[in-house]
């Protein structure tokens, strides 16, 4: 069930028509916090966050091809899940209820664009 509700998220966040700005780590966590999450688990998810987001960067300086980018983007969903299975219950419902509530928001999004034609 869970699984789903990454996937879901992820592809409404991977699909939105405009970019998100970068949210700092403490921007974050006060984003986390707000749904009820609890500091430990906030801190958790960020720090997997920000690791994912440091794996982008090759010591060459290129960037990653299209599957090494999917495959990091899975291996994100995987971590986060078995992160969020060592949370309390409460910390869990309170990712379900945020992601239910990201996918909501990036619908509206969506439905938003479709009857604007793109504009």
């Amino acid at each position: 069930m869970f699984k789903s509700f990454i996937l879901v998220a992820f592809v409404a966040s991977a699909l939105s028509a405009a970019p998100a700005p970068e949210k700092t780590p403490e921007e974050s966590r006060a984003e986390l916090l707000s749904f009820g999450i609890s500091p430990q688990a906030a801190d958790g998810l960020i720090r997997i966050g920000t690791e994912a987001e440091q794996s982008k960067v090759k010591p060459d300086g290129a960037t990653q091809s299209p599957l090494e980018a999917i495959g990091a983007v899975f291996k994100y969903f995987q971590d986060v899940e078995a992160f969020m299975k060592t949370q309390s219950p409460e910390d869990q419902e309170a990712v379900k209820k945020m992601l239910e509530t990201k996918k909501a928001e990036e619908d509206a999004k969506w439905q938003n664009l479709m009857q604007s034609g793109g504009k």
